[in-house]
């Protein structure tokens, strides 16, 4: 209760201060007394309003009736408001933040973050500044954005690198370190910042997890006192896991091979071809869609279980591949309805079949979508847990209860080391996670032109 008190008399204070600023830089004003002793004086809380109060008019169109309307109850009162509001956004900002600074200094993951946070907003800054004074010289490239990483120095090595331009003779590098300048600059690049945070703090942790051989909890601190890698040695010798990776690279690379394939030609068809039906099957396949693919574990589970495929890893393949025909052969189709008609029919009239029109003008030109489409696909795999975790908990034909686990995708086999209180092992987690994200990621900045393009096709095209 005391705090929120002292809170509401230091808003009052506040806004009361504020309001007598902006009234007597007014009064300045219409008195024509603007300069630099004077305006250092509106500052001083009460003493400004008596200072301003007591200058003299040097412009003979204002009186004293104009400097008791400025302090008239309807001109205070819109100031008031106005004042009161912006201060009010700006508490409601910095409690917030105070509060976590506050937090920070007794919790270790915090303070991380807020010590994070600033480095790279402090960096960000550092490289914005550089890019406006490189624009100040009449210089806008990348490798001053490339040298503005470097703290402070890129200042100089931009202003020693780059000369002046003969228009920009004027302009000088205190010019772009004005507090609007980098005001503007901390609200653009804090919120960049913050989702950089959001993005590096996690994957630090998981490193640090990964390298601290805890076992039994979660660890307290983001990185640990003595890496090590004994997760890894213990994950590689003592687990499944080369196995879990051997069934989910064959489930990819299937899903990625037959499932394009089989996606690709019928998306073709649709896009090539009339036949009756047409329509009433692309608004069918378009219906499939909408329903999640949950809605039918339990008829999975029985015709996996008639058909003798329960505890089979590549089956899962037939599951992955009809499950994503609906939406995929929809983003190829759009694609394909964006190839000129022409090009099937120049070729056909030299001669050239179907076929030979689908392997060599349609396919080339179908890169970006099909290689979005086959990494998709190839990713599938590596991150569900549902499917496999329901249908391969069950013995194969022929395999004892003892070697289900070695059935286990995986998403099923990582998630037994936190699932497990007998078998828990954190580091080991983390590890894995490591092991199975580092491959992603390289195959996602491998084809990452493609995906965008890709992407982009997917959203506009169709």
């Amino acid at each position: 209760m005391t705090t929120i008190i002292l809170l509401l008399i230091s808003y009052i204070l506040v806004v009361a201060y504020l309001l007598q600023v902006v009234s007597s830089r007014e009064v300045m004003k219409i008195k024509g007394t603007i300069d630099r002793a004077n305006r250092w004086q509106v500052y001083l809380p009460v003493y400004g309003y008596f200072h301003t109060k007591n200058l003299p008019f040097l412009q003979r169109e204002y009186t004293e009736v104009h400097f008791k309307y400025i302090y008239s109850g309807e001109q205070l009162g819109k100031r008031l408001g106005g004042i009161a509001l912006i201060t009010l956004l700006v508490y409601l900002v910095l409690i917030p933040i105070s509060i976590l600074f506050y937090i920070s200094f007794k919790n270790n993951a915090l303070r991380t973050g807020l010590i994070t946070f600033g480095i790279i907003l402090l960096i960000l800054l550092n490289q914005g500044l550089t890019v406006d004074f490189g624009k100040q010289r009449g210089h806008d490239n990348t490798m001053i954005g490339l040298i503005g990483l470097i703290p402070i120095a890129s200042f100089f090595i931009v202003h020693k690198k780059y000369p002046q331009v003969e228009q920009n003779k004027r302009r000088r590098l205190k010019d772009i370190f004005t507090i609007k300048n980098i005001g503007l600059r901390i609200l653009i690049q804090g919120q960049v910042a913050i989702m950089a945070v959001i993005v590096i703090v996690p994957v630090i942790y998981i490193f640090g997890m990964a390298f601290s051989d805890a076992r039994s909890g979660v660890p307290n601190t983001i990185w640990p006192n003595s890496p090590n890698f004994n997760s890894f040695i213990r994950l590689w010798n003592d687990t499944n896991f080369k196995i879990w990776y051997v069934n989910t690279l064959k489930i990819a690379i299937i899903n990625m091979l037959v499932g394009t394939v089989l996606i690709t030609g019928a998306a073709y068809v649709f896009a090539r071809f009339s036949f009756k039906g047409k329509k009433a099957g692309l608004l069918s396949i378009l219906v499939l869609q909408a329903f999640p693919s949950f809605m039918g574990l339990i008829a999975m589970y029985v015709l996996f279980n008639k058909f003798g495929l329960l505890g089979r890893p590549t089956a899962l393949t037939i599951l992955y591949i009809g499950g994503s025909i609906p939406g995929n052969l929809w983003l190829i189709k759009g694609f394909l309805d964006q190839i000129p008609k022409d090009l099937d029919e120049s070729a056909m009239i030299d001669g050239a079949s179907k076929l030979k029109i689908f392997t060599k003008i349609i396919l080339p030109l179908s890169i970006p979508i099909l290689t979005f489409v086959a990494v998709s696909m190839f990713m599938g795999p590596w991150m569900d847990y549902m499917l496999p975790s329901y249908l391969l908990n069950h013995p194969a034909p022929g395999v004892s209860f003892e070697d289900v686990p070695k059935q286990w995708t995986l998403a099923v086999g990582i998630f037994d080391f936190i699932n497990d209180v007998t078998k828990a092992d954190y580091s080991a987690f983390a590890a894995a996670a490591l092991i199975v994200g580092v491959p992603i990621a390289v195959l996602y900045m491998v084809f990452q032109k493609y995906l965008i393009e890709g992407i982009m096709a997917g959203a506009t095209k169709g």
